[in-house]
C-alpha cells in the first residue's frame, strides 16, 4: 500500500490525476490540498470538491495557499475556462461538500509526522503548499518518502519560451524544495508532451455511460480544443503521468540530475535547469523523467478512467 498526499490546482488534467489516484487499489489517499495556480484558490478548491463528490472519493480536502511565495498569482482562466475547469456543455455539478477546517499546510505537516517515511507527495500544481510546509516545519523533510511532481521540463517551456506554467507560477517554492534534501522526481514537458490524447479519449468517456461520464466528456471536449478548435491535433495530458508512474514505473525512464529553478532571470524565470553531469559537476537531487511508453500510458489511463466511470454508473443503477 502506498500512502499519498495529493497537491493540486484542479483543472482538467488534475481532475484525471485525482481520479486515477483514487481508483488505484494499492494507493491510500491520505489527503488532498488545493493551491492557487491555474486559477484562484477559490476556484481550484471548488473544482477539487466537485471532483471528489462526483467520483465519491473518500479523502479530506484542504484549502492551501492563496498566493505564491514571492510574487502575485499568475492564473490562466483565458486558456482553461473562467473557473479553470472548462466544459463544452454541462460539466461536473456543483457540490455542497465542504473542505476540512484545517489549512493545507499544517494538515500536511501533521500527516507526515503521523506517517514518517511512508508518504509520497504527488504535486501537479505550483509547489507553494509543499514549500510552506518545509519552511514551517523542517523536521518533515526526512519524513517524506518522495515528491513526485509535474512541472518544469528539459528544454522549452509552454507558459514562456523558457518556463512551464507550474514552475513559472512559483519558482521560489520549487527552489526551496530543490535545496531541502527531499527526494524529487520530476515529470516535465519533455516527458508529458510524449503522452497525448485525442477525440477517442472523449469517446471512451461518453461510452462509459451515465451523467458523470457525460460531464467528463464535456470537459474533455473543451480541453481538446485548446490547441485546435476542430480537435484535429492531439493534446498532451500532463499531470496524470504522476499517477501512472505510481502504478507502472516501468512505463518510464529517468536520469539523475541536479535540479534548480531559475528565480531571477529576466527572460528565464521559472526555467528548470537540469545538470545531468552528475556527480562530476554537482550532486544529484532529482530523478528526471526522460521517456514514456506512450501507448502503454495512454491505454492505462483510458482503461482506468472508463472503469471508474462504469463503476459509478453501476453503483447508481
Amino acid at each position: 500500500m502506498t500512502d499519498i498526499w495529493y497537491d493540486c490546482d484542479t483543472g482538467y488534467d488534475d481532475m484525471i490525476t485525482l481520479v486515477l489516484l483514487a481508483h488505484q487499489p494499492d494507493v491510500r489517499l491520505l489527503g488532498v490540498s488545493a493551491v492557487v495556480g491555474n486559477t484562484t484558490l477559490a476556484n481550484t478548491l471548488r473544482n477539487t470538491l466537485r471532483v471528489v463528490d462526483a467520483f465519491r472519493i473518500q479523502a479530506p480536502v484542504h484549502a492551501g495557499a492563496t498566493k505564491p511565495l514571492a510574487a502575485e498569482p499568475c492564473t490562466i482562466e483565458g486558456l482553461l475556462g473562467e473557473d479553470g475547469l472548462g466544459a463544452r456543455g454541462t460539466g461536473l455539478p456543483a457540490t455542497d461538500r465542504r473542505p476540512e477546517p484545517q489549512h493545507a499546510v499544517p494538515a500536511l505537516i501533521d500527516c507526515l509526522r503521523a506517517h514518517p517515511g511512508q508518504v509520497t507527495i504527488v504535486a501537479t500544481a505550483p509547489l507553494t503548499n509543499i514549500a510552506l510546509a518545509v519552511r514551517t516545519a523542517p523536521d518533515i523533510v526526512p519524513k517524506i518518502r518522495e515528491l513526485v511532481f509535474m512541472g518544469g521540463g528539459v528544454g522549452r517551456g509552454n507558459h514562456t519560451a523558457a518556463a512551464e506554467f507550474n514552475a513559472y507560477a512559483d519558482p521560489e517554492a520549487g527552489q526551496v524544495l530543490c535545496d531541502s534534501g527531499i527526494p524529487l522526481r520530476m515529470f516535465g514537458l519533455n516527458l508529458t508532451n510524449q503522452t497525448l490524447i485525442d477525440a477517442s479519449f472523449e469517446d471512451a468517456m461518453r461510452a462509459a455511460g451515465g451523467p458523470v461520464a457525460e460531464a467528463l466528456a464535456h470537459h474533455t471536449d473543451f480541453y481538446l480544443r485548446i490547441r485546435d478548435k476542430d480537435k484535429n491535433v492531439p493534446m498532451p495530458l500532463h499531470d496524470p503521468n504522476t499517477a501512472v508512474y505510481l502504478a507502472h514505473p516501468e512505463f518510464y525512464t529517468f536520469r539523475p540530475a541536479r535540479l534548480d529553478f531559475e528565480t531571477t532571470g529576466r527572460l528565464t524565470r521559472g526555467e528548470t535547469v537540469c545538470e545531468f553531469r552528475v556527480p562530476r559537476k554537482a550532486a544529484p537531487n532529482a530523478q528526471i523523467a526522460i521517456t514514456a511508453d506512450s501507448a502503454a500510458v495512454t491505454s492505462y489511463w483510458t482503461n482506468e478512467i472508463t472503469s471508474a466511470l462504469t463503476a459509478l454508473r453501476t453503483a447508481a443503477a
